[in-house]
């Protein structure tokens, strides 16, 4: 026995050892070919430019070269045809260069100078090195410098003409090719900035509080120390600030507190508007006030006392909301007990071929079927007075319906041999089946009527945000 499972143990050896190195031999096998494919490449891209240099197209020539290397370093073919013909374009671009810098053409000379520069770095990826005279790099620095001056004084007239964009775009050239030149930066801050702040002074003159703020706060977030950007910023919030007060809202379903539920909505949304302008006066504070000078908001605003009403409330505008109709439908579970069928294998016997084999049957069950609907319905009325001239800023009925419904299936056998029951029997195909498999798995629970009644409210809260943010804006034009 011991000799046997020795012998054994060994062929299994030499079985792994033989796998093993027929799997090396697949991966050298498969490396040899990659790499006469990456030299097949090499070989046809370097003949190639061998015929577009002997053509004297030393351009076309040079990226053959220079794609033939980068698929095998070693061709070294290539790399002379790549280093002669290479060299030639670069020193063509820097006759160019040349050229330029002879007849002063200073923007045109920083172009070809910097494109030179840009092939030089392109052909040391494949370990060439291109050689240029010494004088090249001065006469670059001469041209950029004159050059510079140029855009720097080009940049400095259009800001004197206002054309801040303009004097932007070249103050950008200028800084790409020294952003340490004079006061560059500082300028194009100022061709950035300048713009807005002459939009923020001309809207905080004409009262545009608003849209002086947004100006101005871009400029801050620019440049926080630009100008007097950021006291002015300051002032325009304060300026334009919007506080509302909100009045006892009125109820007129007979639904009791429910006008409460709805104040307390509205002056959490109120509360949350993404607006800087936008305060609200807190009801302690406003029926303190009230109270102090004995009076009630009911039928008190009107031309003749909003301003004492708005004064007292420190408010601009005062809101008004009446509950003109609330109803909830709860719903309730109905079950409907249906028909259906449940498969089963019945093995049986074959005389004719001496075999066995399965047949699927189905015997009639019973399943049951649940529904339930919840729906909240509400309707809203509110408006906006002004707390200054008394007037109507705006107003809104809105109405919110929000429903929830549940609608499932439920079977306690084998859930995956459920069919549903037809006319004539068993309805076994693949739609009827998945629509009662999909009921099977359907959700069983429906929301609340009072979470619905919550749904509606907040979206009319949120449609009171979107009025009040219309109308702040059209009075900011």
């Amino acid at each position: 026995m011991n000799l046997y499972r020795a012998n054994s143990i060994c062929a299994l050896h030499h079985r792994t050892r033989r796998a093993a190195a027929g799997v090396g031999r697949l991966f050298f096998f498969a490396v040899l070919i990659g790499l006469l494919a990456a030299c097949t490449g090499a070989r046809g891209l370097t003949k190639r430019g061998a015929e577009m240099e002997a053509a004297g197209l030393y351009t076309e020539a040079a990226n053959f070269y220079f794609n033939a290397l980068l698929r095998d370093r070693t061709r070294t073919d290539a790399r002379i045809g790549l280093n002669n013909t290479a060299g030639r374009v670069f020193n063509d671009k820097l006759d160019v260069f040349s050229r330029h810098r002879a007849m002063d053409e200073h923007g045109e000379a920083v172009a070809a100078y910097t494109d030179a520069m840009a092939y030089r770095d392109r052909i040391a990826r494949v370990g060439i090195n291109l050689d240029m005279a010494s004088h090249f790099e001065d006469d670059f620095k001469y041209s950029k410098s004159a050059y510079l001056r140029t855009l720097y004084a080009r940049a400095n007239d259009l800001m004197a003409e206002r054309r801040f964009d303009e004097a932007k775009a070249i103050f950008k050239d200028v800084m790409r090719l020294d952003p340490d030149y004079k006061d560059v930066t500082e300028l194009k801050g100022v061709a950035l900035n300048e713009p807005l702040y002459m939009s923020a002074t001309a809207h905080f003159d004409a009262g545009r509080y608003r849209e002086a703020f947004f100006d101005l706060d871009q400029i801050v977030s620019n440049d926080p120390d630009y100008r007097d950007a950021a006291i002015l910023r300051a002032e325009a919030l304060e300026l334009g600030r919007f506080p509302i007060a909100l009045s006892p809202f009125e109820n007129a379903t007979p639904v009791n507190n429910i006008e409460r539920r709805v104040y307390a909505f509205f002056i959490t949304a109120l509360s949350e508007i993404d607006d800087p302008f936008v305060r609200v006066v807190e009801r302690d504070n406003m029926d303190k006030i009230l109270d102090e000078q004995r009076l009630s908001l009911s039928g008190i605003v009107d031309e003749r006392t909003a301003g004492r009403v708005g004064n007292l409330l420190g408010a601009k505008a005062l809101l008004t909301a009446t509950v003109l109709s609330y109803s909830s439908k709860p719903g309730r579970v109905r079950v409907t007990e249906k028909e259906g069928f449940e498969s089963y294998r019945v093995k049986l016997y074959n005389p004719a071929t001496e075999r066995n084999y399965f047949e699927t049957r189905y015997r009639p069950v019973k399943y049951n079927e649940y529904f339930n609907r919840n729906e909240v319905s509400i309707s809203i009325q509110y408006k906006a007075i002004s707390l200054e001239s008394g007037e109507l800023l705006f107003s809104r009925i809105t109405e919110r319906t929000e429903e929830d419904q549940m609608y499932y299936a439920a079977y306690d056998g084998e859930v995956n041999n459920l069919f549903p029951a037809g006319p004539q029997g068993v309805l076994t195909s693949n739609r009827d089946r998945q629509r009662l498999q999909n009921l099977i798995r359907a959700p069983r629970t429906v929301r609340s009527v009072d979470d619905l009644s919550s749904a509606a409210i907040r979206s009319a809260a949120e449609q009171l945000n979107r009025d009040l943010t219309d109308h702040l804006n059209k009075a900011n034009r």
